[in-house]
């Protein structure tokens, strides 16, 4: 339930692109591209676009991921009456591996939900019980706060570069300078990662909870249709 949860919020969050426009402002990602836009080693004038115009490359970005990177290559941005590409090579290779990475997930992912399902009818038709949706919900906070007290504990950005060495291929590169990559000035990484992470573990919590309560519904109506009349 708590994978197809997390599935279910990228779904969401993807649709409304990890609400970058908003953590743009609170992270004050436009000062950053106008400090560090002029200092990149590769491309010029980024820093002469606008905020509207990152909030698109950014989507497009998301849409591309959720595409098994298709469109990576042509994302660009005007500069002296030329479409400049906004990624170079070795970024467009990081982010083909996200990409490569959200298809597993999301093919895993198919299969869990469809057991998923597959338990929860079996158990509705056997007459089984479900865990009350409270229990469900005190069980789920005691996994975040563990979660998250461990992460605390260890470093999230510790944690953040442990997973790019583990879930990426070490020939590619994930580790990007301001001066050398415009994609990381634009998310101004790692910091918008941290609000994404709190937007989905909040909205992933949410789903869980929802699913649950569906499923509790739903079997509390199939157990009193089939009692007897009277």
């Amino acid at each position: 339930m708590l994978i197809s949860a997390l599935l279910i919020t990228w779904g969401i969050l993807s649709a409304a692109d990890f609400f970058y426009p908003t953590f743009y402002q609170w992270l004050d990602i436009g000062q950053t591209i106008h400090e560090f836009g002029p200092q990149n080693r590769y491309k010029d004038g980024f820093e002469t676009t606008v905020m509207i115009q990152h909030v698109d490359y950014f989507s497009q970005i998301v849409t591309a991921i959720n595409h098994g990177g298709a469109g990576l290559t042509q994302i660009s941005y005007p500069h002296l009456g030329q479409q400049i590409p906004l990624l170079r090579d070795a970024e467009v290779r990081h982010l083909q591996d996200v990409a490569n990475l959200m298809t597993k997930l999301f093919s895993v992912g198919g299969i869990v939900f469809t057991l998923l399902v597959a338990v929860i009818a079996f158990k509705i038709k056997k007459g089984r019980t479900f865990s009350r949706v409270r229990a469900q919900i005190t069980q789920l906070i005691g996994f975040v706060v563990v979660v998250v007290t461990i992460c605390w504990l260890i470093g999230f950005k510790t944690v953040f570069y442990w997973f790019h060495e583990v879930a990426f291929p070490s020939e590619n590169d994930w580790f990007f300078y301001y001066q050398d990559s415009l994609m990381t000035t634009m998310m101004k990484a790692p910091m918008l990662f941290a609000p994404i992470s709190g937007a989905m573990v909040i909205l992933c919590c949410i789903v869980f909870v929802v699913l649950n309560w569906l499923v509790s519904l739903i079997n509390s109506r199939i157990n009193e249709s089939l009692l007897p009349n009277g």
